[in-house]
């Protein structure tokens, strides 16, 4: 009985592990994008233009990158499926979590 116990809680710990792995790795990747977000959103496009229009300044960078540069589309999707996997490792903790109960 006490093995049982002892792998359930090996089990939790294995999936809160993982999720916090998981969250810490996404923060860091939402950082990283938000710190690039910042350098386009530069203070001077802002101040000239107001916010809606660095944002559409910015738009227009992203898509002028994506639609130029030979790699565009490939380098955007590999950011996203990036954002992706901190998320996957996260579920799958708090499903290893769930299933030591």
């Amino acid at each position: 009985m006490v093995a049982v116990f002892d792998g359930q809680a090996r089990k939790r710990t294995a999936g809160q592990l993982l999720l916090a792995m998981g969250g810490a790795a996404f923060f860091l990747q939402v950082w990283a994008l938000w710190l690039e977000t910042g350098a386009s959103l530069s203070s001077g496009a802002a101040q000239s233009l107001g916010w809606l229009g660095a944002l559409g300044m910015a738009a227009l960078q992203t898509i002028d990158f994506l639609a130029w540069h030979p790699n565009g589309v490939l380098l955007g999707a590999a950011r996203m499926l990036l954002l992706f996997w901190p998320v996957a490792v996260m579920i799958a903790g708090a499903v290893i979590a769930r299933k030591a109960d």
